[in-house]
């Protein structure tokens, strides 16, 4: 095996996940501003590939720095769907009928996780509930739904209609790469032009549907084979548009349409290399940070799967179970020896893939911060497991009171039960903290609300809720 050349080069490789990607926010941000790291490499997949866009305009610690805060800004200002996501024609003509809200339940609601503990996730049955509460008998439900199928008829023609030739697709990136590429409404434009420039190496992931085969495109907007290095020869090496690029490798299949690039069409790059740890290797990377945004290991699900519906069969075994395979075979690729590869990942699942809840992603860019923490820290392996599970549990715990809190919300009001199981999760929070405090682990500097307050929510909080819940932690 060859050795390296000493003083290679660092890389960050950020997998796909959607709005997972939150998670690896928080942990750019604590690598770059508590540990100083600057990449000379970014590989990236899909949600990555949008975080690498960011990041990739930057070349100083303190361009780095601006930009890992703006990055922030800029998912959080996502949560807002209508700025990443538009509806194909033939799915707007649905929209307020059963069916639409069907597919809008299926999109967010079935692909958000299981809350952690145990804990049901509301809505997250495989239909949506729709006015008739489980209290009604069978035989008013099917006379409900019947009617609702009655109202929704006319739109099913327009429908239909509409679908002649666009069936390729649920949705579009279109709203994202407007927004990519002049920015407004929160979020920052991106600019090619800065990230062409010399000084970093970047490749973002994406899959050839005609060619079959996994491409990646570059800093300058070449289309380079899978080799990460070599250049696709002739028109079909591009250059693009680097934004199409963006666009290209965030394109799930049948959720997104394909993107027309240099006379193919690419889908996202995670349908083969979720994790390109192998491309950063090929650019001369030694020192390699590789963020995830899915754990490695699916959560359990206890889904009756045996009589589940075709979409929540195929959810489970390609969204999850294969999707996991897929990331653990990238994290083992044959790499030169004295490579350092670091893997910051979560294990705990706490937003879907295309979740946009505020308060849910603001506790997986703290997972992501504090996850990083535990990784990095200049400490034995035992305190290392100790922060690791102080951090578990504590993200757990905000998981479960967010939960619980935005039941509340929707009711107005909440029971003596309810706020007890919210102080005990608070409650966790702070002693969990308290943990990683005394085994000299860091925490973001905000960290006191998490036990002392509420999570964040849409709305204001409902008077019925008291305003001071918590002690002072003593």
């Amino acid at each position: 095996m060859a050795l390296v050349e000493p003083h290679g080069k660092t890389a960050f490789v950020l997998a796909g996940g959607g709005t997972k990607g939150a998670f690896e926010a928080g942990a750019i941000s604590y690598l770059v501003e508590e540990e100083g790291v600057v990449p000379d490499v970014i590989t990236a997949t899909s949600a990555g590939a949008v975080c690498a866009a960011v990041l990739a305009q930057a070349r100083t610690h303190e361009e780095l720095v601006a930009r890992s805060r703006e990055l922030h800004e800029d998912l959080l200002a996502m949560t807002r769907a209508d700025l990443l996501f538009g509806k194909q024609p033939w799915v707007a003509e649905l929209d307020g009928t059963l069916f639409g809200r069907a597919i809008d339940h299926w999109v967010v609601e079935r692909t958000r996780p299981p809350v952690p503990g145990g804990a049901p996730v509301p809505g997250r049955a495989d239909a949506p509930s729709e006015g008739a509460g489980p209290q009604r008998r069978p035989l008013l439900r099917l006379v409900v739904q019947a009617a609702q199928v009655v109202r929704a008829l006319p739109s099913l023609g327009r429908a239909r209609r509409q679908m002649r030739g666009r069936t390729g697709s649920l949705l579009t990136l279109d709203p994202l790469a407007e927004h990519l590429r002049h920015g407004g409404r929160g979020i920052a434009p991106v600019d090619p032009a800065l990230i062409a420039r010399p000084g970093l190496d970047l490749r973002l992931a994406v899959v050839a549907l005609g060619a079959g085969t996994l491409r990646y495109v570059t800093e300058d907007g070449t289309i380079v084979g899978a080799d990460a290095v070599t250049p696709v020869p002739g028109a079909a090496g591009g250059p693009i548009d680097l934004i199409d690029g963006v666009v290209a490798s965030a394109s799930v299949p049948m959720l997104f349409p394909a993107r027309p690039l240099a006379g193919d069409a690419y889908v996202d790059g995670g349908v083969v290399e979720n994790v390109p740890v192998a491309a950063a290797s090929a650019l001369g990377a030694t020192r390699i940070f590789a963020i995830l945004a899915v754990p490695l290991d699916p959560p359990p699900d206890d889904h009756d799967y045996a009589h589940a519906s075709a979409p929540a069969v195929f959810l489970r075994a390609v969204g999850a179970i294969s999707f996991a395979e897929r990331q653990r075979s990238s994290l083992s690729p044959s790499l030169p020896a004295g490579t350092e590869l670091t893997v910051i990942d979560p294990l705990v699942d706490v937003v879907g893939p295309f979740d946009v809840a505020r308060g849910l992603m603001l506790v997986n860019m703290d997972y992501g911060w504090m996850r990083a923490a535990d990784v990095c820290a200049d400490v034995g392996a035992a305190t290392r497991r100790r922060a690791a599970e102080a951090t578990d549990a504590i993200v757990v715990a905000r998981t479960q009171a967010w939960h619980l809190e935005e039941e509340m919300w929707s009711r107005g009001g909440a029971t003596s039960g309810d706020l007890a199981a919210l102080s005990r999760s608070k409650r966790i929070v702070r002693d969990a903290l308290s943990e990683r405090k005394d085994l000299g682990l860091p925490t973001p500097h905000d960290a006191a609300r998490w036990w002392s307050g509420y999570e964040v929510h849409e709305g204001t909080r409902p008077t019925a809720l008291p305003p001071d819940l918590f002690d002072d932690g003593h």
